[in-house]
């Protein structure tokens, strides 16, 4: 699969609130993205699919590492999946799709249309990470 985002770079998780609504659902947009995803957090990676095997739960979190941060972010998953989105550093929103449709190409990935809410998702995001910090 031809990589779509630069070489290296700071990436950042949001995992989405309800991933079944979503898979029935339509595409999200960035404006949609306060209601819908949860900042997980970020972390350096080559690509998305780095980012993706990166974000499994025996990766991040083998030991339950990550459940009081999943918990109180109110999700119902660790792992990396459909309907999760990815921001990369040039600010460009990836989602993750299905990848039983993709699987001759690799990982799917759907660039998240509208450039909006960018803002509002980082202070939503800063938000979330005070509170945790508390």
């Amino acid at each position: 699969m031809k990589r779509q985002t630069p070489s290296e770079g700071k990436y950042q998780v949001f995992d989405a609130r309800s991933p079944l609504a979503l898979l029935a659902g339509t595409a999200p947009t960035v404006a949609d993205l306060p209601q819908t995803h949860v900042f997980v957090r970020a972390l350096q990676a080559t690509d998305l699919e780095d980012v993706y095997w990166a974000m499994q739960g025996e990766n991040w979190s083998p030991r339950g590492e990550a459940r009081p941060l999943i918990e109180m972010l109110d999700l119902t998953h660790t792992s990396m999946s459909v309907g999760d989105v990815l921001r990369d550093e040039d600010g460009v929103y990836w989602e993750c799709l299905d990848t039983s449709t993709t699987l001759s190409a690799g990982l799917g990935w759907r660039r998240v249309e509208g450039d909006t809410a960018e803002a509002t998702l980082e202070e939503a995001a800063d938000v979330l990470h005070e509170k945790a910090a508390r």
